[in-house]
């Protein structure tokens, strides 16, 4: 059965889930805002008909825009725009090669926004990139990552863990950062958060608070299932992609409820159970089928897509964490998924950040981009002329076209080992320093951007509002 007629298949049973089970919120007002729309609600279910559900979701654009700081790192979603963000999952450890975790600390958390800062592969910054264990873990644990990301960075940002307040409170900061109100950053939008769904078929109230208070200022959210073949979905593939795109659907649909036009994203984290062991798997080719399907509804649906990410269940950064990773995340280039999530650092199925894995991810990243660029064939790269002039048995490496072109046309790693190896190093050994060497150049690279010092004491006394320690903070942003 081809591709086309399975997405008519997928399309059709998630019209008759949707209509027979529904999709439950565990919030009242969006209940009432539903049923004000004509949408059938019982038992705290909606029930869109068929017609009703591509009416709401005919109105989110296909494509919006997130503005940065620095409007050079403006990012364009949807459409073909390809865009990647780093681990964002709240990791609460650091692995090192050996797969040895250890506990996340705030420094960790700034060294992965300066090198996120760094790296031209990524336009956004900030997330919950890991979870540090020497702060607390408050309401406020996000707003002090954002506050320290804000000063760090001028590329666009990504939100936290959610909730009401913490939702709240990043829009005060934000008007603060860009001197601006509700209006305005309805106008232009400078943040996005997930909203995860609560498979199957379901969104708890915390999501569906940082939805509201999202959608209300114009802030772009990604409807996030994350459905579990065998556990939260059916154990066949294509039973939990139907829940997936359902529960995608449904939460983009609510979206326009709430404020027709406001920028979403269609997402999906869907991926299969072992069942030997009852672990989530993100590192499969079912994975990746998962990715494949996400991309092509949504554009289906003509909304933008996020899925993704170098995803691996290995523990540590070996031949595992390396095919698992360049597989899924190949797909998810290959089949323009517009908003690529976890897309450096991870390992152990979402379970810890590494930075040897950051910088390896980064060259995964740079190596699917070559190969899909495909191959030039205009008259300097065709070489007929180079090649007659050289002619039968002859050589190319003294070749003025070869050094015209060999810092230019091939790909040239940062961190892969080759050409002849040094006496005394072993592979694995030149393998790790060539990795700390690029994490070190990356470091040096860093150059924290110039912001306003009125803006800073506004933010310093907002923080000091919701009663953050601020000296404390800034001890541990300057460690």
């Amino acid at each position: 059965m081809g591709t086309d007629q399975n997405l008519k298949n997928l399309h059709e049973a998630t019209m008759e889930v949707i209509e027979t089970s529904g999709v439950r919120l565990h919030h009242d007002r969006l209940l009432e805002i539903a049923q004000s729309k004509g949408i059938k609600v019982k038992d705290k279910k909606v029930f869109f008909t068929r017609e009703q559900l591509m009416e709401w979701v005919g109105k989110a654009p296909c494509e919006f825009k997130i503005f940065a700081r620095n409007p050079a790192n403006d990012m364009t979603v949807g459409g073909d725009h390809i865009e990647h963000v780093s681990y964002n999952s709240g990791f609460p450890y650091i692995a090192d090669m050996e797969g040895t975790r250890r506990m996340a600390l705030f420094s960790d958390y700034m060294n992965f926004v300066k090198l996120v800062h760094t790296t031209p592969f990524f336009n956004i910054n900030c997330g919950v990139m890991v979870t540090p264990d020497d702060i607390p873990n408050d309401d406020n644990l996000y707003p002090r990552m954002l506050y320290a990301t804000l000063l760090h960075s001028d590329k666009c940002m990504f939100g936290g863990m959610g909730g009401k307040t913490e939702s709240q409170v990043t829009m005060e900061m934000l008007k603060i950062m860009f001197d601006t109100d509700k209006e305005g950053l309805i106008k232009k939008p400078r943040i996005i958060n997930l909203v995860s769904s609560l498979s199957p078929l379901q969104f708890d109230e915390k999501m569906l608070d940082t939805l509201l208070v999202y959608v209300e200022h114009g802030q772009p959210v990604i409807i996030a299932p994350a459905v579990m073949a065998g556990s939260t979905g059916p154990m066949t593939m294509a039973g939990a992609i139907v829940i997936s795109n359902a529960e995608s659907l449904v939460g983009v649909a609510i979206t326009q409820l709430v404020r027709p036009g406001t920028p979403v994203v269609y997402g999906s984290a869907t991926a299969n159970t072992d069942m030997k062991s009852g672990a989530f798997t993100i590192g499969t080719p079912e994975s990746a089928l998962a990715v494949k399907y996400c991309a092509r509804l949504a554009k289906m649906y003509g909304v933008p897509c996020r899925g993704g990410g170098t995803l691996n269940d290995a523990k540590n950064l070996s031949v595992q964490a390396g095919y698992e990773s360049m597989m899924v995340q190949f797909v998810a280039n290959q089949e323009k998924i517009n908003f690529n999530f976890h897309s450096a650092g991870g390992l152990d199925s979402y379970g810890s950040m590494s930075y040897e894995k950051f910088v390896t991810d980064l060259d995964i990243l740079g190596r699917i981009k070559y190969y899909l660029n495909d191959l030039n064939t205009d008259t300097d790269h065709l070489a007929v002329d180079v090649i007659n002039q050289v002619g039968v048995g002859g050589e190319y490496i003294t070749n003025m076209h070869t050094a015209m072109n060999c810092r230019k046309t091939p790909f040239l790693s940062d961190i892969s080992v080759q050409g002849p190896a040094k006496a005394g190093t072993t592979a694995n050994e030149a393998l790790v320093q060539k990795m700390h060497k690029k994490l070190d150049a990356m470091y040096s690279a860093y150059k924290q951007p110039e912001i306003d010092r009125a803006v800073v004491e506004k933010l310093d006394a907002f923080m000091q509002s919701i009663d953050v320690d601020l000296d404390q903070l800034k001890e541990k942003i300057s460690s």
